[in-house]
């Protein structure tokens, strides 16, 4: 459980944060010396503070300060540390709600309390039996998983920040982009994904090196105004639905329960309801 919990994706205003980042947070509010974890890391104290310095400037946030105590934490990095520990503690418990990113956002909606993260961790927890209900990201994997009550539709858009590419596209793993590549094959239009990510969040972050990417459109939110959004001509051709799987029938009936309670919300999110419900 151990080696599971650390590979758990953290995000700070829809920003990423790395395993090894949240590391050196905590051992500098341990240690108070950036001297310190640099020796227990055993990596050069510069890094350490190239690692600090390109989390604060993702951020937009400043993380650490010097006091006659050592290198302390701002409120923001010890914000961050302790949602970090909140959710090693919440992977500990049995059971839970468990979303990949994308589902994680219709998730977000219905549960009070959640854990999201990228969908290769939800599977791993899946597998040990830790989860009640599970919100999967691509409907290949609804079936292979349980019985799937589809929730509402979602559709792929296109951006970019000047030109949109398709010979070098951003994949993220265990999306339903695996749809688009359909349609593209299908259509004969040759394309090469460049580079491969876990996380839709890093992708959006990608744009900015010139990167074009296909992204699911409840995720437009998250788009920063100076990129190009549209849908793609075969947009309708990329609806799909966001699907959850429940342990037992009454996790199923807490589903059901949820999704008519709070009906509005989710179409107010932009979302279209299945109509079962």
């Amino acid at each position: 459980m151990t080696n599971l919990t650390t590979t758990l994706n953290i995000k700070y205003d829809g920003k990423s944060i790395t395993e090894n980042q949240i590391k050196i947070l905590k051992l500098i509010s341990e240690k108070k010396s950036q001297n310190k974890v640099a020796k227990i890391l055993n990596i050069p104290p510069s890094s350490i503070n190239i690692q600090i310095k390109r989390l604060e400037k993702k951020l937009g946030v400043k993380l650490i300060y010097s006091s006659t105590s050592g290198t302390i934490l701002t409120e923001p990095a010890q914000n961050i540390v302790k949602y970090y520990e909140s959710v090693q503690k919440r992977v500990s418990k049995h059971p839970f709600i468990a979303c990949g990113f994308i589902s994680g956002e219709l998730g977000k909606i219905l549960f009070d309390d959640i854990l999201i993260s990228s969908f290769d961790n939800i599977l791993k927890l899946h597998e040990m039996d830790l989860t009640s209900i599970v919100g999967i990201d691509d409907p290949y994997w609804s079936f292979r998983l349980g019985e799937p009550i589809p929730i509402a539709y979602d559709h792929f858009i296109i951006v970019y920040k000047e030109n949109f590419n398709v010979k070098n596209l951003i994949g993220i793993r265990y999306s339903p982009q695996r749809i688009v590549w359909n349609i593209l094959k299908n259509q004969n239009i040759d394309f090469k994904i460049t580079k491969v990510v876990k996380n839709p969040f890093y992708a959006i972050d990608l744009i900015e090196d010139g990167y074009s990417l296909f992204l699911n459109e409840s995720f437009a939110k998250y788009i920063k105004k100076n990129y190009i959004v549209k849908k793609p001509y075969f947009y309708e051709k990329t609806k799909h639905t966001l699907n959850f799987i429940a342990s037992n029938k009454e996790h199923e009936k807490l589903i059901n329960r949820v999704v008519n309670k709070k009906k509005k919300e989710i179409e107010n999110r932009g979302f279209k309801i299945i109509e079962c419900f």
